[in-house]
């Protein structure tokens, strides 16, 4: 095993991590891995004689294809150019860097490096190798761990690189080192991203044994002695028999559900991550995950140092997904199946090790959740039936996995352009197997090398050379998207291939979903029990259940999940459990999610910047009488918001949940404290109807019914648009456009034999390779762990269920979401700032002014560029609906977005937001647009001074008399705003909404299919009209 981990730190290792700012032949240097302990004895595998090395030759050279396979597709042949003619070096000017899928440029230059930097003259190389040694602590340097060492280099090397200057010259931190690209020629990926694909591979090439003997020594011959392993890209995915999101009552069951999918996911990740390395998963990159740093610095303390100990707002995030995509060797399993023999396969064994973490995992919680219920004198559910409980548990998921090998298994991994014969037999096994949409055509690339070895030919003979420099060669790295494609679509047929049906639950099932068997306690020698058993039970265990309802095992794992949360994030005594249970936390472990009635944080905060004390005043009088009248309402009074902007506010406003009648309720212990009767079902749903009709009068008469700031609760779910498409590559540009102005400049000065085919060449579309991708996989991180977690819970009062990737789920409020929404798009594709916080140079967000905002970094971050869209689905649903349709109605208005197509079907569909309304008496009002007319929509919505009666009459008469045809939609607004009395002797404003209403009705009109015109252009003025009334909040109630 110890080679396994020795190739990954040489692959991490083997370009200096500062080499963007190296100069001259520097860069042809390796990184600092000979100085440790753990790799002595080490050969590089791009040396030029392996005499000193104890392994096999040919395994060496084998294993050092990984940077070319690395950069096959990122790089291409412009990793081939001259080094006199193509060379780029961080000047006065800084250095320019690409984005890395629209191409924008940004030039970085680094602020407090740059003067010390540049002043180095010639000896800026050694003075950089010498801060790339120098910071390795003597701990790692003589640490004979090899797993350790790569642990720390991985996680911990890129951070104090960027604190290196610090202790010796004074010069403070420099945020944008990780930003450094792997090569300034093409500077689109960074460093740290190319180098951690490369031992991704070099991993996969070396193979994994937990015996060292077993890898190939000196003189062992290939299939004979050993097989050469061969990278493969699995992808494993799980999902629940019973739906764990959509399946929730109240916040706390849908909290709990995306948390225990993410916590399931990161647990799989982290036992992959483990054994094989945290490179080796390439979606989700693991890099910074707050409980990856959680459980890795539960493993090495030591690494507390340089690893900050996640917030609990941060362990309660979501964000990691329920499809896993690996690089994993097959220690050369499929060469050995060609000669009749069996080779135990990894890549078999980590996806059986995959299922088993993922259903010991769940099975611990379930005992975890079970045995806190039962602590009590009390004890829940006395003589359980572990048929309800463990058998449930048990069949709860579903595993899919498959995997491909990174090119085809019966040819070499890379082939010479110059053998004419053999290349075109090559890329044609390697188009056949990898399947692109059109055969990858590589002939302008395999051109220019072909005169490139020529030139350089032509060069050693000039200069009396013996032999040339290596003959350069293509790779199965330029498949790549493909070969990734192809396993997406191998692991859709094995779901689509699935022949598992739900458990059948003998007896009663859950009153919530209607699946597997209500958990009830058994009877000696009879499984069997009866509905009218089950409701007597349940109706007396209450506390965390109401009393009504009778929940299956999963539904109980995820009610009860919060009460185990420390001992699931801290099960031993360490500092860091100290840390998360100190109470100075503003953040609670326990109570982390908000109610339904939360949204009224946004009220209070709109109140809060128009300084109306009075609306505040008057909240927080209410919450004081009603808690007064009904002294049973004080647990509810004293909840934690679940709204990070509220706790960060260290504000003591009382939980909103007092102005519902309907969730207040549920606090309502119908027992008698002085008998402690037991009472039937029937008399305790009398007492509370008795009960519920006494608070809501109450409540009316402060705030009536109807103006109520608790009426309406907000859901928005969010995913990028043809993700699938951007992994293929298909909307990257050329080659051209992701070059650095400083190299196009030089280009003239190539060889004129080199000239042309290198034009023709960077006319390719650019490829999407294994290094780009996992640049892609972990710059993702950015936007969804640290930009929508900002704009959500801190420029906002919402909160962050879920963001991961591309994907964003999230509750937020009326008076808010459209404004969040906005940002949220803008942030995605890298546009301007609405609130003119971040700069957007490069289509990178970055901190302008002023205090950075905790857990936000402070260098650029990425977002998916200018021409990345996403589209998202927005409920807001009054706080009669149950949840259950609410979330069934969030990803239907979701799937309506992706589905909405402009005028012109030749344009393109999604980019757009669907917003349904969800009244109480079951209608609904739904309304689809493009997210730019959706901003003309805002900005009409904005207008100050303007009633909700407005757009209602717009409504209507529209609904009478639309305007027939485009041109006459300007008339048709004229005459509308001419007759309206709001606007008379207020000429402007007049003029203004005119303007906007205009430009609103024409943009709808222009990007919606003709069918649904005119419904739509009346649906989105109701919506505005009914966003304008509700928000209008009235104190004083019936009175």
């Amino acid at each position: 095993m110890s080679e396994f981990w020795r190739a990954k730190i040489w692959g991490l290792l083997h370009d200096p991590a500062l080499k963007a700012l190296y100069t001259g032949s520097g860069r042809g240097e390796e990184g600092a891995w000979e100085g440790l302990d753990c790799m002595q004895g080490w050969v590089s595998p791009k040396a030029k004689s392996f005499t000193d090395s104890p392994l096999s030759n040919q395994w060496l050279k084998q294993v050092g294809l990984c940077d070319l396979i690395a950069s096959a597709s990122d790089r291409a042949a412009i990793g081939r150019l001259p080094a006199a003619q193509s060379a780029i070096d961080y000047n006065a000017d800084g250095l320019q860097i690409r984005h890395l899928l629209s191409g924008a440029p940004q030039t970085l230059k680094l602020g407090a490096w740059h003067q010390h930097l540049t002043s180095q003259g010639n000896n800026r190389t050694t003075w950089l190798q010498n801060v790339e040694t120098s910071l390795i602590p003597e701990t790692i340097r003589t640490c004979t761990d090899a797993r350790k060492v790569y642990w720390w280099f991985w996680r911990c090397y890129p951070q104090i690189l960027s604190q290196g200057l610090d202790r010796d010259t004074q010069i403070p931190n420099e945020p944008c080192l990780p930003l450094l690209p792997a090569d300034t020629r093409i500077p689109d990926a960074s460093v740290w991203s190319h180098t951690t694909m490369t031992s991704a591979l070099a991993g996969s090439l070396a193979g994994y044994y937990p015996d060292a003997e077993a890898y190939p020594k000196k003189r062992a011959h290939k299939n004979k002695d050993y097989y050469q392993s061969h990278p493969h890209v699995a992808s494993f995915s799980f999902s629940p028999v019973q739906e764990l999101i959509k399946a929730s009552r109240k916040m706390r069951d849908f909290w709990a559900g995306s948390w225990l999918l993410h916590y399931l996911s990161a647990k799989v990740s982290w036992a992959l991550a483990w054994k094989y390395g945290p490179d080796s998963l390439l979606y989700p990159c693991l890099y910074a995950q707050p409980l990856i740093d959680l459980w890795l610095l539960q493993e090495y303390p030591d690494f507390s140092q340089w690893i900050q100990l996640p917030s609990n707002r941060q362990l309660l995030t979501a964000g990691f997904p329920n499809v896993l995509a690996i690089i994993l060797p097959d220690n050369g399993a499929a060469a050995a199946a060609a000669n009749d023999e069996i080779v135990k396969n990894p890549v078999e064994a980590a996806m059986q090790q995959a299922k088993q973490t993922l259903l010991e995992e769940w099975m611990k919680l379930g005992k975890q959740v079970l045995t806190d219920l039962q602590k009590d004198k009390e004890i829940w559910m006395r003589g359980l039936n572990p048929r309800t409980w463990d058998d449930w548990l048990k069949s709860q998921w579903q595993v899919y996995w498959t995997a491909l090998p990174i090119g085809d298994n019966e040819t070499n991994l890379h082939q010479s352009p110059r053998q004419d014969t053999q290349y075109k037999e090559w890329q044609k096994k390697q188009n056949e197997f990898a399947r692109p949409q059109d055969d990858l055509f590589v002939e302008p690339e395999a051109e220019f090398l072909r005169t490139l070895y020529d030139e350089s030919l032509r060069e050693y003979w000039q200069q009396g050379r013996q032999s040339p420099r290596q003959l350069p060669n293509l790779n199965v790295g330029s498949w790549w998207a493909s070969i990734f494609d192809q396993t997406r679509f191998a692991l859709n047929a094995v779901k689509n291939a699935r022949t598992w049906e739900i458990p059948t639950a003998f007896g009663p099932r859950s009153t919530i979903s209607g699946l597997g068997p209500v958990v009830h306690p058994g009877q000696p020698g009879n499984d069997w029990i009866t509905e009218g058993d089950t409701a007597n039970f349940w109706a007396n265990q209450a506390g965390m259940f109401d009393g009504i309802e009778e929940l299956n095992a999963s539904e109980v794992l995820k009610r009860g999940l919060h009460r185990i949360l420390t001992e699931v994030l801290f099960p031993k005594p360490s500092e860091n459990r100290e840390k998360a249970l100190n109470p100075q936390q503003r953040i609670r472990l326990d109570l982390f999610y908000p109610d339904l009635s939360s949204g009224v944080a946004g009220w209070l905060r709109q109140m809060e910047s128009k300084n109306n004390q009075n609306a505040i005043v008057y909240y927080e009088q209410v919450a004081l009488e009603i808690q007064e009248h009904f002294p049973w309402a004080k647990t509810a009074a004293d909840q934690p918001w679940g709204i990070p902007w509220i706790t960060s506010n260290d504000s003591q406003w009382p939980n909103p949940r007092l102005l519902n009648a309907g969730w207040l309720i549920e606090d309502f212990s119908t027992a008698n404290p002085n008998t402690r009767q037991l009472l039937t079902v029937q008399e305790k749903r009398n007492r509370i109807q008795a009960e519920l009709r006494q608070v809501r009068e109450f409540i009316s008469q402060k705030f009536a019914p109807g103006n109520n700031p608790t009426d309406w609760y907000i859901l928005a779910a969010g995913d990028g648009d043809g993700m699938s498409e951007w992994l293929k590559g298909k909307p990257l540009e050329a080659y051209e456009n992701y070059l650095p102005e400083a190299l196009r400049r030089k280009l003239d000065r190539l060889p004129e034999a080199l000239w042309q085919p290198f034009q023709d060449f960077l006319k390719l579309k650019k490829r999407m390779g294994p290094a780009t991708h996992s640049a892609l996989s972990r710059a993702l991180l950015d936007f969804s762990n640290q930009l929508v977690p900002y704009l959500t819970e801190e420029r906002y009062a919402g909160r962050l269920i879920y963001g991961g990737g591309d994907d964003v789920l999230a509750y937020t409020n009326l008076w808010e979401w459209d404004s969040w929404l906005w940002d949220i798009r803008q942030c995605f594709k890298g546009a301007e700032d609405p609130k003119d916080e971040f700069t957007n140079e490069g289509d990178y967000w970055r901190w302008k002014d002023g205090k950075l905002p905790e857990n936000l970094s402070e260098r650029p971050l990425f977002t998916m560029g200018r021409k990345a869209t996403i589209s998202f689905g927005i409920t807001i649903a009054h706080h009669s609906v149950p949840m259950a349709i609410a979330l069934e109605n969030l990803w239907d208005a979701e799937n309506g977005a992706k589905k909405h197509k402009s005028r012109d079907s030749g344009k393109k569909d999604k980019n757009a937001v669907q917003v349904r309304v969800l009244y109480g008496n079951g209608n609904i009002l739904k309304a689809t647009a493009k997210f730019d007319v959706f901003n003309q929509w805002r900005e009409l919505l904005n207008i100050g001074g303007v009633e909700s009666a407005i757009f209602e009459q717009a409504a209507e008469i529209w609904g009478e008399h639309p305007a027939p045809v485009v041109e006459a939609i300007s008339p048709w607004t004229v005459a509308f705003c001419s007759r309206r009395e709001a606007f008379k002797n207020d000429e402007p404003k007049q003029q203004d909404f005119q303007d906007k209403l205009q430009a609103f009705i024409a943009g709808l009109y222009q990007t919606t299919e003709t069918k649904h015109q005119l419904a739509e252009i009346q649906n989105w003025l109701k919506l505005a009209a009914f966003v304008l009334r509700n928000r209008n909040i009235k104190i004083g109630g019936n009175s």
